[in-house]
């Protein structure tokens, strides 16, 4: 099997004559090779017709390959189906570029990423570095299991590489700082999945001597794939765009307009150019971005700025403001309005702020119970301490913080920085 990517009309051809889904949301477009001539995809509408086994999405039967899920964190889970075909070409063009970032010849290196449950990044990140042309050594360890035998596999094994995610790379920390443990030789950490913030990497560079590199393993998706890859040049949140997998546009969220300038943030989409069975064209990815070099450059660099304002994520948790509206109706709370904050200190941490007529007659209980039992992502990420708890703060309209120039509420506010 050989890596297989597209063109991009054969992508939209193969869309339109195979998917009920697309043939219905192109119906009235003519035939096109400019994808801006094609509808943004609404991620909601999307998903209503793409269930476990593909649902009117799919152009076909999936009869070999991978299904993954997500973390479940707004609601139902959902499976993204690759095939064999697809699951190949993703991880052999992501493994391709890892010397770009770095990645040496006899690197050691401690896989860390959650495995099983459906989870793709333990999978993702063994099979990009069984196919990179650098010759590693990969202890796939695994990042759900026992805190004390991560950390004394990494010491035994005089391991200098650590893949994981940030949260748990931190309670590696925190272990070895409590125990007092020496003899480290860690000076690579890779990271994916959550923002790995400059306290974080303080803390983490001290522990193991002072002297540590962070590289991003990926900026990828569950849905489609690798979007971004770490080279040397790339500053704090910084990928290059991996263009031969992936078309990644910047859409301004106000206007619809599609943003090609530097430094001006806008909603990122990728169109997949692998991807046939599922196909992806103007995806909404959920994150914000700005590019950081001129339009034209190869595999132009851009900048992530966190998550676009459907939802907010903590850690590894995503909740949006539909998530709160259900859990007050659920819990028989009426509210007037609500935000989520987003902080981190060490860790992040949600903090729900709920405008009722009497804070004080609240059952404050019945909601953190509702919020634990429909997100249950929530509480699993708070046992681990992967998160801190979140916090709830019963107030008044006038507690609500505002857009100060259109008066607007703010419904997700992120302040980490």
């Amino acid at each position: 099997m050989s890596v297989k990517i597209y063109s991009l009309s054969e992508i939209i051809n193969h869309a339109r004559n195979n998917s009920e889904y697309y043939k219905e949301l192109y119906k009235n477009i003519p035939e096109t090779t400019n994808l801006q001539d094609l509808p943004l995809i609404d991620q909601d509408d999307f998903w209503n017709h793409c269930d476990k086994n593909g649902g009117t999405v799919a152009t076909g039967k999936h009869t070999d390959g991978q299904i993954f899920k997500s973390g479940g964190t707004t609601g139902e889970p959902k499976y993204s189906l690759y095939t064999s075909e697809e699951w190949q070409t993703m991880c052999e063009c992501s493994g391709a570029v890892l010397p770009k970032g770095g990645l040496a010849n006899g690197t050691k290196i401690a896989n860390l990423f959650y495995a099983g449950g459906m989870y793709a990044s333990f999978l993702y990140t063994y099979s990009m570095l069984y196919f990179s042309p650098t010759k590693t050594l990969v202890y796939n360890i695994a990042g759900n299991g026992s805190i004390e035998e991560m950390v004394m596999t990494i010491l035994d094994h005089k391991i200098n590489c650590i893949a994981g995610l940030p949260s748990n790379i931190t309670k590696i920390v925190s272990y070895i700082n409590e125990h007092k443990l020496t003899g480290f030789n860690v000076d690579t950490i890779y990271f994916a999945g959550e923002t790995l913030y400059p306290d974080q990497r303080d803390r983490i560079s001290k522990t193991f001597g002072g002297n540590v590199e962070f590289r991003s393993v990926f900026y990828a998706s569950n849905d489609g794939g690798p979007i971004g890859y770490f080279t040397k040049d790339c500053g704090y949140n910084e990928h290059r765009l991996l263009s031969d997998t992936t078309l990644m546009e910047l859409i301004d969220p106000d206007t619809g307009e599609v943003i090609t300038e530097m430094n001006r943030p806008g909603k990122i989409y990728i169109t997949s150019l692998f991807k046939t069975l599922i196909p992806l064209l103007r995806y909404p990815c959920g994150d914000m971005g700005e590019y950081t070099q001129p339009e034209g450059v190869p595999d132009r660099k851009f900048r992530l700025l966190g998550r676009a304002q459907t939802a907010a994520k903590a850690g590894y948790v995503s909740i949006s403001p539909q998530d709160i509206a259900e859990v007050l109706s659920v819990a028989s709370i009426s509210y007037d309005a609500y935000q989520i904050i987003v902080t981190h200190d060490m860790k992040d941490k949600f903090t729900f702020k709920i405008a009722v007529s009497d804070p004080d007659s609240v059952d404050k209980d019945a909601f953190v119970n509702v919020l634990y039992k429909q997100r249950p992502l929530l509480k699993d990420a708070v046992d681990a301490e992967d998160v801190s708890k979140p916090e709830i703060i019963w107030c008044k309209m006038s507690d609500l913080e505002y857009n100060a120039r259109t008066g607007k509420l703010k419904t997700i506010i992120d302040k980490r920085s």
